[in-house]
């Protein structure tokens, strides 16, 4: 901690503390049921405080969905690689590590799931975020793809769209199996092997 930044005690310590309770039952609940399935008694029944003490903390049940997103949207910017700025030839293996990573949070990548297909629905409040996020994730792949094409690694045939649309499909539709039947589907087993097939690096 530097000097500058603020020593966190007390009431405030005590606030964000039951905020971070509030937003890990929600992601839970949502992740069950989806935003509008999950309702703000049930998030409270989880960690036994009344729905007027989350309206406390989250003015409405929008914001307190917003909480959760920001919080996964964190998660993602951590396990994102930089595809802009490695060696192109270790993308692969970067993408393998970030599955590898979300395999240890079943209950994110189940809000993603649920929350993304549901966006679609009309008057969804995160279809502006979902519709944002699909965008800036393809954009960022095929970042990372084209930079491959640029080093000769696509495989003969493929180029960097399809391999950005196709790999970001591939990856959220194996997903959601594995959360169906996680006994029978590997992710990352699943994302080797298309990985392997669209370009020319050997992946570990």
């Amino acid at each position: 901690m530097t000097e500058s930044e603020p020593v966190k005690r007390g009431p405030y310590r005590k606030t964000e503390a039951r905020r971070r309770e509030i937003i890990a039952a929600a992601l839970q609940v949502f992740s069950a049921s989806g935003y509008r399935g999950g309702s703000l008694k049930d998030i409270g029944a989880l960690i036994d405080i009344d729905p007027s003490t989350i309206l406390h903390h989250f003015p409405t049940k929008e914001a307190l969905l917003e909480a959760v997103l920001e919080d996964k949207e964190a998660h993602d910017v951590q396990g994102m690689p930089e595809l802009a700025t490695i060696d192109p030839a270790t993308i692969p293996a970067q993408f393998i590590a970030l599955a590898e990573l979300n395999n240890q949070i079943p209950g994110v990548i189940a809000l993603y799931a649920i929350m993304s297909a549901e966006s679609t629905t009309d008057g969804h409040p995160s279809a502006e975020y979902f519709r944002a996020r699909t965008e800036h994730t393809r954009r960022t792949f095929r970042t990372g793809f084209q930079r491959m094409a640029d080093a000769g690694l696509l495989a003969p045939g493929i180029t960097a769209d399809y391999a950005a649309l196709s790999t970001f499909a591939l990856w959220d539709g194996a997903q959601i199996h594995w959360l169906i039947d996680p006994e029978a589907v590997s992710v990352t087993e699943t994302l080797r092997t298309h990985l392997q097939s669209i370009t020319i690096v050997k992946i570990q």
